[in-house]
């Protein structure tokens, strides 16, 4: 009997704080500037990232004098640089901004004060490493680099001496250094600078490491953090890889292989993960059950080509009509299922930019783009043309929406700012349009106007699809996608987003309790406030523990409006 296969992936897996302050940093400042944006060198080390950055025309140099315009935004690396070097590019540069991580600045600033008082400072680290060759800028001329103990051995005898680490050095060969310098210093300060997300890592990469068939390390080849997990598991399990892709994955490492474990660099993002576990599962046979596999992926291409969200649009529309007392028209709901099938497809295809460093890949990633936005297109030309069947005023409402939500992705003409250029306008342009759609048009088709009961599921759409887009924030977000301060979760942070969705959660509730208490659909606004508990179920699930790989974090939170749908059709 075969055994069974155990593939873990690290908790700890996914950007490190600092590399998700750098990329915010750069992404708020290609929203909100038409300036070119350059990197000092990579902004972090993973090529990946790197390339869908530069989709977005953030690029990097390896010096000043590859910048040819005159007003560009020039930004300090995640890893720091010296501080001869930062005058001297602020002296140059008017807009210089500096992503460089909050923990390795807290080292720099160590290694200033200590140098300050005539302390020489001894770096473990890599020294060509570039958060190594920044801190040695602050040493006043007496540091040392070593790799670790051997390397104490032969420094010169020191007066006083501060001994410090690069902040991603694996534990043990920082202590076994700073036990060696204590031999050769009088008086030696030890500065324990290893960040607390690295000790993380390397904790939870030594403990699965242990008695695993395999390992298999994610992240950049000129990543030091991520070459040093690689050290740590080596002589640990019984065999391991170091990948960038997952299409480095090769089907004869997997034979004999029955526990596997997952780990990734500070700069890999969790979406790469993913990517690697789902190939992993698939060399390792990972298949219990090939019908249930073949229903897993005619799901996913449900769910990534905007089917299900089409479906849930179509659910809400019949979820307000019922609740505005409307007929129940086919034509609508089809309209609402195109209109959101065509947006969400459209803004699916404006964001893939995780991206393709080779160019089979980009080839395929604009053929991916050219069908999409032409299905787009096609699909919305269609809910415009049924909504002209439906009066003038849904046909002008209609479109106005429509081509709202197409532009939103661009910089408009005439220099006009996008859309996104304000905190959270992704996810209130969003409500928006499926509260006119789901809402709106229905009752501006059945009475013209806006009767109270159109009003009442006007803000009812709206905030329930608001809580939607907000909770495909904070997926997005868990799983490192490359996204901005036009979302929600992202620019209001994690406490006063939770807050928000539970203060929704209460007026919707406070909503459907009163209209019950007024006896207006009693039943209806009974039946609705019972599914309204399926939101707080999926909003306590995210808050309380690692929202899911986000084919399956889509799924959960569309289905609110399939389970809304099918209580008010049982009423």
């Amino acid at each position: 009997m075969a055994k069974k296969i155990q593939i873990t992936v690290a908790k700890s897996a996914g950007f490190c704080p600092g590399v998700k302050n750098a990329i915010d940093k750069v992404l708020e400042l290609a929203k909100h500037s038409n300036k070119a944006i350059y990197t000092l060198g990579p902004l972090i080390h993973n090529k990946q990232v790197i390339e869908t950055l530069k989709e977005k025309n953030i690029r990097s140099v390896g010096s000043v004098k590859e910048i040819k315009d005159k007003d560009a935004i020039l930004v300090i690396r995640a890893h720091g640089i010296p501080p001869e070097e930062e005058a001297r590019i602020r002296s140059l540069h008017a807009d210089v901004v500096d992503a460089t991580c909050p923990l390795v600045k807290h080292v720099q600033e160590n290694i200033r004060t200590y140098a300050k008082k005539g302390y020489a400072t001894i770096i473990v680290g890599d020294k060509d490493h570039a958060e190594v060759l920044g801190l040695m800028g602050y040493t006043e001329g007496r540091g040392y680099v070593v790799s670790g103990p051997e390397e104490v051995k032969a420094l010169p005898r020191l007066e006083k001496a501060n001994i410090v680490a690069q902040t991603t050095q694996e534990g043990d060969v920082f202590l076994a250094a700073a036990g060696e310098a204590r031999r050769i210093a009088g008086e030696l300060a030890v500065s324990n600078t290893i960040c607390n997300p690295t000790r993380m890592r390397q904790k939870e990469t030594m403990e699965f490491s242990k008695g695993a068939d395999l390992v298999i390390v994610v992240g950049g080849k000129n990543s030091a953090n991520t070459a040093r997990l690689f050290q740590i598991c080596q002589p640990l399990a019984r065999r391991a890889v170091h990948i960038e892709r997952e299409d480095e994955l090769k089907k004869e490492l997997f034979q004999g292989a029955s526990k596997i474990f997952i780990t990734a660099g500070a700069s890999t993002p969790t979406w790469m993960i993913e990517k690697v576990l789902e190939k992993a599962r698939e060399l390792a046979e990972h298949k219990e059950n090939p019908l249930l596999e073949n229903l897993v992926f005619a799901w996913k291409l449900v769910v990534t080509g905007s089917l299900y969200t089409a479906t849930a649009a179509v659910a809400l529309t019949y979820v307000c009509m019922k609740l505005e007392g409307v007929p129940v028209s086919k034509k609508l709901l089809l309209m609402a299922g195109l209109f959101a099938f065509s947006l969400h497809m459209a803004n699916r295809a404006a964001e893939k930019g995780a991206a393709a460093p080779d160019k089979a890949r980009a080839l395929l990633f604009v053929k991916y783009r050219v069908a999409s936005r032409f299905t787009a297109l096609l699909c919305g030309a269609a809910a415009i043309f049924l909504s002209a069947a439906l009066g003038w005023q849904v046909f002008l409402a209609t479109a106005f929406f429509w081509f709202a939500g197409m532009l939103y992705p661009f910089k408009l003409p005439l220099g006009l700012e996008r859309f996104g250029n304000f905190p959270a306008s992704k996810d209130i342009v969003t409500a928006l349009g499926w509260a006119f759609m789901c809402a709106y048009a229905p009752g501006l088709w059945h009475e013209g106007g806006m009767s109270s009961a159109t009003q009442l599921a006007v803000v009812f759409a709206f905030l329930l699809v608001f809580t939607r887009s907000v909770l495909f924030g904070v997926s997005h977000a868990h799983g490192d996608l490359i996204v901005g301060k036009e979302n929600f979760y992202k620019a209001a942070g994690q406490r006063f987003t939770y807050l928000t969705l539970f203060a929704i959660f209460i007026v919707l509730a406070g909503i459907l309790i009163t209209l019950k208490g007024a006896g207006w659909q009693p039943e209806l606004a009974a039946a609705l406030l019972t599914g309204l508990f399926y939101y707080l179920g999926i909003m306590l699930f995210f808050y309380f523990g690692k929202p899911p790989e986000h084919i399956l974090a889509e799924t959960l939170i569309d289905t609110q409006f399939i389970i809304l749908a099918l209580l008010a059709y049982a009423v």
